[in-house]
């Protein structure tokens, strides 16, 4: 493993701007594909954005299959091995946008 890999794997365990310590988990290639296809963007004729759908699906399966754990009240997992209803709850919308950035970022596709 390059220094890179273990200074990446290393921020298993990190602290969300608010201070909430948080701990990801590396996810399946199926499972990072399975997340990335949800979001849909449509352009218009002009080739613009014009609208994009599914984005908070796409942020809240993320946080399901990257987060393994954290200072949550009752940190669990579902028999499929995904974060409960309980912990998303738990979360404002700035955690989650951020968490989902560090989950993206953990997975380390391609480098």
């Amino acid at each position: 493993m390059s220094e890179k890999e273990t200074q990446t794997k290393s921020k298993s365990n990190t602290a969300l701007s608010t201070g909430r310590n948080v701990k990801l988990k590396e996810m399946s290639v199926d499972e990072v594909d399975f997340c990335q296809d949800i979001a849909e963007i449509i352009y218009n004729e002009a080739g613009e954005v014009s609208t994009v759908r599914g984005v908070s699906k796409s942020r809240t399966a993320w946080i399901r299959r990257g987060l393994a754990g954290g200072d949550f009240k009752d940190f669990s997992l579902d028999v499929k091995g995904f974060t409960g209803d309980s912990v998303i709850k738990e979360l404002n919308e700035a955690e989650k946008n951020e968490l989902m950035q560090l989950i993206q970022g953990y997975q380390n596709m391609g480098e």
